[in-house]
């Protein structure tokens, strides 16, 4: 029973590339990535909810906040070019967090590195205090992101989302994203594969620069991509 309401959920290549990265986790040898890669249009954004206000956010901002990313982490984002932008609620206080980035983006969950078209940036490490999950932290978010991204000509936010992960993608259904393509990525101890990346197989040294295989979006016709409808995020 759990295995048909969890094809429900998901639909078929959901569940599957779930229970394979279940699979590969508990292995503790290997791992499996399917990403969904979606194209989040500016035009589809928010508005500033009343009260709120989003603002760009420095090292010395954040060193006194209780957030997701560790010190550790937000100096590697930081180190990589990356833009965060904090969401403050009527009261001041920082409610959320989202990190911006063009030109090229180095995922930080498989060995890859994201070549962006020109008019795109990257979002990445999305995130809102608990407290705040049921408020308009979310729709503020990304009303900064959209006057983030307005003054610089860009016309879309991308990002990955595991394909199983509906509870990430819906949201971003009511904000008129699209998806672009989908892309998988295989570890076996140090080896990484993808067909889509190049080179498709990658040894990760351990090397304080470690190995990385490059994923082209540029070419990518994001004019002519539908917008996704429900249930359609396991599409290849």
């Amino acid at each position: 029973m759990a295995a048909i309401q969890t094809i429900q959920l998901l639909g078929l290549l959901g569940a599957v590339s779930y229970g394979l990265a279940r699979l590969a986790r508990a292995s503790r040898s290997a791992a499996w990535h399917r990403y969904a890669l979606v194209a989040q249009p500016r035009a589809g954004l928010p508005a500033m909810p009343r009260g709120y206000s989003v603002r760009e956010l420095a090292a010395a901002d954040l060193a006194e906040q209780a957030v997701d990313a560790s010190p550790a982490v937000q100096a590697e984002r930081f180190a990589a070019g990356l833009t965060c932008l904090g969401a403050f609620d009527p009261g001041g206080r920082l409610t959320g967090l989202v990190w911006l980035g063009t030109g090229t983006y180095d995922e930080d969950e498989v060995a890859v590195r994201f070549l962006l078209p020109a008019d795109c940036c990257w979002d990445t490490g999305l995130w809102i205090a608990p407290e705040h999950r049921m408020g308009r932290t979310f729709a503020a978010l990304w009303a900064g992101v959209g006057a983030w991204m307005e003054p610089r000509g860009l016309t879309c936010s991308l990002s990955r989302i595991s394909d199983y992960n509906r509870t990430a993608l819906h949201p971003h259904l009511r904000m008129q994203a699209r998806v672009l393509a989908h892309c998988t990525f295989v570890r076996f101890g140090n080896r990484q594969w993808s067909a889509a990346a190049r080179p498709r197989l990658v040894h990760l040294r351990g090397a304080q620069e470690p190995a990385r295989a490059v994923l082209d979006l540029r070419g990518l016709d994001l004019a002519g991509v539908a917008p996704v409808q429900a249930g359609s995020v396991n599409a290849s």
